[in-house]
């Protein structure tokens, strides 16, 4: 073992929290999933979202005009500050996050009542309590397909190019740039994502084609969009282990009925990714 391959007190404990809560996690899992008490407790809180096609539709342009229309404002305001590639990077996402979450908004402001009805019942998990639970209940089912993932891909001799902000996390000497982008990765990401996919696509889908086709699908369709095709695909060692994240992310927003149960659980990944990142042990 080299002198950078050696554990650090800070690895050390990042590497025994992360194994406790592995533990938690399959604990969780017997206690809600696999147990007779957990089988019969189970029950989908999740309505169905009856909105007509074209209104969905202007759900889907308006996220995509915010995100379009204010990344084009905020350019020439960003460009007197002649940021680097990394800073410009995370600018850039922060810009494009917002914009997704102010076109969001116009829709659900325009369509008002309309765009609710029939939404997310009521259920009686806390948001919070509800999240962490999905949290730890998603390590362990995200540990085993990376590990999976990452010796099909070993086998395979396909690339294993890390995301441009494990990179930024890594190399970076910025303390300033590292806890901006852990503030858009840990509060817009969450938001924005959970919102277009569970509270969006998912919640649409799930009862106008077969269920278990909606769940797999949004879910690719997340871990696709996490990878860089184009660049000689930066961020593939991601895409199972996300593909895995959001069947869990699905199955917990219906269990719940809460969108905010997923976007807790959802910051408390990131956060815990990049801590593990910072702490020299995962990628």
């Amino acid at each position: 073992m080299t002198d950078s391959d050696a554990i650090t007190p800070a690895s050390g404990a990042a590497m025994a929290v992360e194994a406790a809560m592995i533990l938690a996690g399959l604990w969780l899992i017997w206690r809600f999933v696999v147990s007779k008490r957990g089988r019969d407790s189970r029950y989908l809180r999740l309505s169905e979202w009856r909105l007509p096609p074209i209104d969905f539709a202007c759900f889907i342009a308006l996220a995509f005009v915010g995100a379009a229309a204010l990344s084009s404002a905020a350019g020439p305001l960003l460009r007197p500050l002649r940021l680097d590639g990394d800073s410009a990077m995370v600018a850039g996402g922060a810009v494009m996050h917002l914009g997704i979450l102010a076109g969001l908004a116009s829709f659900f402001l325009f369509y008002g009542a309309k765009a609710r009805r029939g939404g997310v019942a009521s259920g009686p998990y806390p948001v919070l309590a509800s999240g962490v639970i999905t949290f730890l209940i998603a390590l362990p089912v995200v540990f085993a397909a990376s590990s999976v993932w990452e010796f099909v891909l070993q086998r395979m001799g396909l690339p294993d190019e890390k995301q441009d902000m494990v990179d930024i996390l890594q190399n970076s000497h910025s303390w300033l740039l590292k806890g901006s982008l852990v503030a858009v990765a840990t509060i817009l990401v969450p938001i924005t994502e959970e919102m277009i996919f569970r509270a969006g696509l998912f919640r649409y889908f799930r009862t106008r084609v077969p269920r278990w086709m909606t769940i797999l699908l949004t879910s690719a369709l997340f871990g696709a969009l996490h990878v860089s095709w184009s660049d000689n695909l930066s961020g593939l060692p991601s895409l199972a282990p996300l593909f895995a994240l959001a069947v869990v992310f699905c199955l917990a927003y219906e269990r719940t009925g809460r969108i905010g149960t997923t976007m807790v659980a959802h910051a408390l990944f990131n956060l815990n990714t990049f801590v593990l990142v910072i702490a020299g042990i995962g990628s």
